[in-house]
């Protein structure tokens, strides 16, 4: 089993991903589905409106190039050629990755498959630092930062982390990390006393970031979430 995800740029900068959401939710998972792929999950960046208007702070980097994220297992990597034909139909601007997940927070699927989650998920994608080994970073994101981030947002539903284990197309952003977290109410996301808690971990978390976050690469933002078995 491998699990592999592909981030897909939006039609045009800034645009609210409709057509694109519409198309991946037929189309492309059929696609995935045909080519033997599983446990999919569809990330759209839809929610950009209400985010900027009430908590701009939130989305940071080349987001309004980002247009959606892809996950999905494939028992060999070997069989994702069809797959990347069925995404270059629908986005020719796209990079893929084969990662490892870890899941923190897990949660129960609690609502109809293929139906949008309840809520919104941030997506997180960054580079490794420079000037930071590989031990000091995965030691800095996946030990020390994921142990405080549950007192850093005590709301959070649900916490994935994807490591990358390589690139699988040419030119791919050098991302090492691709995060999910998610919470059950927007409004979870966007107020500030809501989204974070104790303001000692808020201040040791940003005093953390170097350690594990290149934020001349980072993009984040929020999402809505779709799952499919």
């Amino acid at each position: 089993m491998e699990k592999l995800i592909y981030l897909l740029d939006r039609a045009e900068a800034g645009s609210d991903n409709a057509a694109l959401s519409a198309a991946l939710r037929t189309q492309l998972v059929d696609a995935i589905k045909a080519a033997g792929g599983y446990r999919i999950t569809l990330n759209i960046a839809d929610l950009d409106a209400p985010v900027l208007r009430d908590s701009p702070a939130r989305i940071a980097g080349t987001w309004d190039r980002f247009g959606a994220a892809v996950h999905f297992w494939l028992d060999s990597i070997d069989a994702r050629a069809p797959i990347e034909v069925a995404i270059a139909a629908l986005c020719p601007r796209y990079s893929g990755y084969l990662v490892t997940e870890s899941t923190p927070q897990s949660f129960a699927c609690d609502w109809a498959g293929g139906a949008r989650r309840p809520g919104v998920t941030q997506f997180t994608a960054n580079g490794k630092p420079a000037d930071v080994s590989d031990e000091d970073f995965y030691y800095n994101w996946q030990i020390k930062h994921s142990a405080i981030s549950f007192d850093l947002h005590p709301l959070r539903w649900s916490y994935v982390r994807n490591a990358v284990a390589r690139p699988l197309t040419k030119n791919a952003p050098p991302f090492r990390s691709l995060v999910l977290e998610h919470f059950r109410e927007l409004e979870d996301f966007t107020e500030e006393s809501r989204y974070f808690g104790d303001p000692k971990v808020v201040e040791e978390m940003y005093a953390d970031l170097p350690g594990f976050c290149d934020a001349s690469s980072m993009i984040t933002g929020p999402m809505s979430e779709y799952y499919f078995d």
